[in-house]
């Protein structure tokens, strides 16, 4: 099952991702005319969006991560280097469980 750590690597993950789709093949695709940029990344940032939603979701359903941190981080996908904020809030999140339950932590 994914673990909190999980999520805290997929959302750097989708962020990059997002960034090298907006900030890298969006305008290779419209100032230089190579639409294959966008055709390789947007899939690949779409995979990996599906994913870090997919283990936000089991995170959330193991308690591991409040619903309020769930919705700061789902929301965080949604905007360029929203990814960045979401790997700090759940980072927070992860330090702030092991200084109150050390045990309850997985890799």
């Amino acid at each position: 099952m994914p673990t909190i750590k999980h999520l805290r690597l997929m959302t750097l993950l989708e962020g990059a991702s997002l960034i090298a789709l907006v900030l890298v093949a969006v305008p290779l695709k419209h100032m230089a005319d190579m639409p294959v940029a966008v055709s390789v990344v947007g899939p690949v940032h779409g995979v990996l969006y599906l994913w870090t939603m997919a283990v936000l979701g089991a995170v959330l359903f193991r308690r591991d991560l409040s619903a309020r941190d769930g919705a700061a981080v789902a929301l965080a996908a949604l905007v360029p280097f929203g990814g960045l904020v979401s790997h700090r809030l759940v980072h927070r999140s992860i330090c702030r469980r092991m200084a109150t339950h050390p045990h309850q932590i997985a890799d």
